[in-house]
């Protein structure tokens, strides 16, 4: 039996361990089919910091054309395991590292830290990103066995695989945009705190009772239903300086119109992010009640137009 050379793949790797990882890859896709039943034999060789597997086959055995198209699937997929598993991470750090160059390091770093979770995990409004990744990778380690034969892994992944690689610069892009985004509302968020830590109080006090979600009720010292704001543009105002600003959440633009001097925060989930939002920007203006004694009053139904139980059992209330 004449067995002829057919696949020959071999890899950089950094020692037993990672020379293990390229055997597995390949084992484990082949075991239990008994593939030198069909004509086939797989050999692996780890020396000299390289991997390596080969293929050969019996050309005039009977199943050989029916599984050579399978055998080389079977080594695409292992091999895109093996990929994904040892090179992606490191691919994906050179991207971010391009195209940050002109960044700080530890504003690369939140970049990475935005992208890794997204590279391993996907994006939870696109579900199997990383399997569709890892199905392009395969198709394209297909077609090169079947038309190169032979050559070196590492090579392949930098002259070849333009349509993985593509999918790979878009988790960056997506990553950078994010970190933008964060970065931006950082600047925001700054800002707004900036104004309302140096804008005038116009009136001592206001409760804000917190109804669920977005939604609020706001009162002033006499527990007086005050509006809440419809339009997301607020004026704020600076000596010297005026802003018209758009804000998304219209009881901040309505604490900010208001300006008080102290917020009694009437809730019972003082972990939202719009509560956190809230006391992030009014800082020491803002405190949680703890039984004030106008929770009495709003209990009682005493006032007209908020419903005692809108307030229920907020927080220590």
């Amino acid at each position: 039996m004449i067995l002829v050379e057919l696949f020959a793949v071999w890899t950089d790797v950094s020692g037993q361990e990672e020379a293990d990882q390229f055997y597995r890859c390949i084992k484990e896709k082949t075991k239990g089919l008994h593939i030198s039943k069909r004509g086939f034999r797989l050999t692996f060789k780890h020396n000299d910091g390289k991997a390596a597997w080969v293929c050969r086959g019996n050309e005039n055995h009977v199943d050989f054309q029916q599984w050579l198209p399978q055998i080389s699937d079977l080594l695409a997929k292992g091999l895109a395991d093996f990929i994904m598993d040892t090179r992606e991470r490191s691919i994906v750090e050179n991207m971010i590292s391009k195209a940050c160059s002109v960044m700080d390091e530890y504003e690369v770093e939140k970049v990475n830290r935005i992208c890794m979770p997204l590279l391993f995990n996907g994006d939870l409004d696109q579900p199997g990103l990383r399997e569709k990744r890892r199905l392009t990778l395969a198709n394209g380690l297909r077609h090169d066995l079947e038309e190169v034969h032979f050559f070196h892994l590492e090579g392949i992944l930098h002259f070849r695989m333009k349509q993985y690689k593509q999918e790979l610069h878009e988790l960056v892009e997506y990553a950078l945009d994010e970190f933008w985004m964060d970065r931006q509302y950082e600047e925001f968020m700054g800002l707004l705190k900036y104004f309302v830590f140096f804008q005038e109080a116009k009136v001592p006090l206001v409760h804000l009772v917190h109804k669920g979600s977005h939604e609020f009720q706001v009162l002033d010292a006499g527990l007086n239903l005050l509006p809440v704001q419809k339009d997301e543009q607020v004026v704020v105002e600076m000596p010297g300086l005026e802003l018209e600003m758009d804000i998304e959440d219209m009881i901040v633009s309505t604490l900010i119109s208001i300006s008080p001097e102290k917020v009694m925060l009437h809730t019972n989930t003082p972990d939202l992010p719009i509560i956190s939002t809230i006391r992030q920007i009014f800082e020491d203006k803002v405190q949680l009640c703890h039984h004030c004694p106008e929770c009495e009053v709003l209990r009682s139904g005493l006032l007209s137009g908020l419903d005692a139980s809108d307030l229920g059992n907020y927080n220590n209330c």
